[in-house]
């Protein structure tokens, strides 16, 4: 991305053609940036509240006050219940290296407590591991070159611009394209679409692989040379006869086996694993039974995850050394009952809004609202977060800060210079951080290194950089090594299609299918909005609105009307939303976009109905085997 920048203001933002992979193309979010930071709804100055938590009343103090008080906090509870009764809560809501990581040096260096970050994409991490002993596929350009690519269980026409424009040059050069997914999405309109039940994913690569096997389809000789565990594979494979997964997923017979036909014969060719899938209850399972399809006919590691590259110095970058209390960590999913506890008395919030992106928000928010525990909140916007914060720091956005970045989806090493001056009394995280550390009297040096400083020490000691950190800082962007894919970090050393290590932890040595079931009538499916990045930017697009969208069937069944009001009700509460008929939402099935603020919403979402379970697979997120009924 390159900035727009006239008399210190920001003028827009456009993609850098120069970048070897991004090109010319850049999102609709990165266009549309400059109301989001110029929008008169941003913090810019500290806040202290001033009535009940949840109200959003603040006062304006100075930064030195603000700090003054934090640092006093910190002493206190420190003093009265240990370091890790203070807890860090970050996220995602900045990727850069320096800026999410290095905040982590102040927290390790007081000796508090985090939160481990499995909201997201830890299920499939973890299932890939087992199998090959990490999550790396193929690399976007080679995606490119086949002649089959099956999307399964993502949507790359909102979420990946530029996946996306891959998959529709490749339909022009005429690969087959498959759609695995229970809704029919825009990416749905470039291929194939396998309307697949919810959570069956499993039990259709299982049957996949019985017909492979059955059929002798498989590639004998790489498994034989790259492969442990056939054998004991293919007894669990035999479980899954054509007929049961056609019963088990709503496919046809017919569909199943022309697409069988089609990845069996159509090479080279990639399985492109979406996140949203593995979320589901069993959705390490099901990225497990996925991953092994490509080995069973020879295609090594013949799908796509992520590519996130890079092997920088992480105990640098943190600051671990500075530690001297062993490490108590939180499971984010979880956080509703942690803080239930009472063990919590402080809280860091940072790159994140869990008032809007946690399930179970009932739970959650009477946590954040009890008077026990004092709250810090970082961010650009009040949000809901904020509201129930004890005091608020205005934060700056990526155009206001330095940092350096890699990538979910190509392997380039990307420089984030800063394009303005931070807005009224704004600062960076790292910034921040350093501030907090001098008004507590802290000298460790790391904790006050600069930016720039940081970034050319994580460059410098990189072996999969190719380049120089002044060749960055020059270009812009430098290109990340890819490591050997042709070996696998796995116990044996080779792809584990039945592992001892997954079934001594409690994983199963083989994958299976575990069938997602309730005694309520619809599961609600809770994808992200094409214009926002989880809460992010919801501020900016206001006029997203809350609506459940139902087959019509459905609709008809429970007596409801297109655009009227429907009650969408669980264990865990109910939620007034309005809603709309979609034929592109299967029967049985409700779809409404997640992680919108509450605050803009009428106070409610779709996490108030979301479920907090806590999948063994990473100890991930099983948010979306949450079931309703329409009350």
């Amino acid at each position: 991305m390159v900035s727009r920048v006239k008399n210190g203001r920001l003028h827009g933002s456009d993609a850098n053609s120069k970048h070897p992979f991004t090109g010319d193309l850049l999102c609709p979010k990165g266009r549309n940036l400059g109301p989001y930071v110029y929008s008169k709804q941003r913090l810019m100055y500290p806040m202290r509240r001033t009535g009940k938590k949840g109200s959003g009343e603040f006062e304006k103090i100075t930064w030195n006050d603000a700090l003054k008080e934090i640092a006093q906090k910190v002493r206190e509870v420190s003093d009265n219940d240990g370091p890790e009764s203070i807890l860090q809560y970050d996220y995602a809501g900045t990727m850069g290296l320096v800026q999410r990581h290095f905040p982590s040096r102040f927290f390790n260096a007081i000796g508090a407590s985090r939160i481990s970050h499995t909201i997201c994409s830890r299920a499939g991490d973890k299932a890939l591991q087992v199998v090959y002993g990490s999550n790396l596929g193929m690399l976007p350009e080679e995606i490119e070159k086949c002649r089959l690519i099956v999307v399964w269980g993502m949507n790359p026409a909102w979420s990946s611009v530029h996946g996306f424009e891959i998959l529709k040059r490749a339909a022009k050069r005429g690969a087959k394209i498959y759609i695995v997914d229970p809704v029919r999405t825009a990416t749905a309109e470039v291929g194939v679409h396998l309307q697949i039940k919810p959570a069956t994913d499993g039990a259709l690569a299982l049957g996949i692989m019985n017909h492979l096997i059955q059929n002798r389809l498989c590639n004998e000789i790489f498994l034989d040379h790259n492969t442990v565990g056939f054998d004991r594979l293919a007894g669990v494979a035999g479980k899954f006869d054509m007929n049961t997964i056609s019963r088990t997923t709503g496919l046809s017979t017919r569909q199943i086996e022309d697409f069988i036909g089609d990845y069996v014969s159509q090479r080279p060719n990639c399985i492109m694993i979406g996140y949203g899938m593995q979320r589901q209850k069993n959705g390490g399972e099901m990225v497990r039974a996925i991953s092994i399809l490509p080995a069973l006919i020879g295609e090594n590691r013949g799908f796509f995850y992520s590519t996130d590259l890079g092997d920088f110095d992480m105990d640098y970058l943190e600051g671990r050394s500075l530690r001297t209390r062993k490490l108590t960590t939180y499971n984010m999913v979880d956080i509703g009952r942690t803080l239930q506890t009472g063990r919590v008395k402080m809280m860091f919030v940072y790159n994140s809004n869990p008032l809007a992106t946690l399930p179970n928000q009932k739970l959650v928010r009477k946590g954040f609202a009890s008077e026990d525990m004092y709250t810090v909140v970082h961010d650009l916007y009040q949000t809901d977060t904020a509201d129930y914060a004890d005091m608020v720091l205005p934060a700056t956005s990526f155009f206001e800060q330095y940092d350096i970045h890699t990538s979910y989806f190509h392997n380039y090493l990307s420089v984030n210079e800063k394009a303005i001056e931070p807005l009224g009394e704004a600062k960076s995280n790292s910034d921040t951080f350093r501030a907090l550390a001098s008004a507590m009297r802290l000298t460790q040096r790391e904790l006050f290194e600069e930016d720039e400083k940081v970034a050319k020490n994580l460059v410098s000691k990189s072996k999969s950089v190719e380049g120089k950190f002044e060749d960055l800082t020059k270009k812009g962007f430098l290109r990340l090594k890819v490591p050997n894919r042709k070996t696998y970090d796995t116990p044996s050393k080779k792809i584990e299609l039945y592992s001892a290590s997954a079934e001594a932890e409690g994983l199963g040595g083989l994958p299976s299918h575990v069938q997602v079931s309730s005694n309520l009538p619809y599961m609600l499916l809770t994808p992200v909005h094409k214009f926002l990045v989880r809460s992010q930017y919801h501020q900016r697009w206001q006029d997203i609105k809350p609506v459940v969208y139902v087959n019509p069937k459905d609709a008809k069944a429970e007596g409801a009307e297109d655009g009227s009001t429907v009650t969408l009700a669980n264990e865990l509460g109910e939620w007034d939303v309005r809603c709309e008929f979609s034929e592109a939402v299967p029967r049985g099935v409700l779809m409404t976009y997640s992680v919108l603020w509450p605050k803009l919403c009428g106070g409610s979402s779709a996490n108030f109905l979301t479920t907090d379970f806590v999948q063994r697979y990473g100890q991930n997120s099983g948010f979306a085997s949450t079931f309703v009924k329409i009350a």
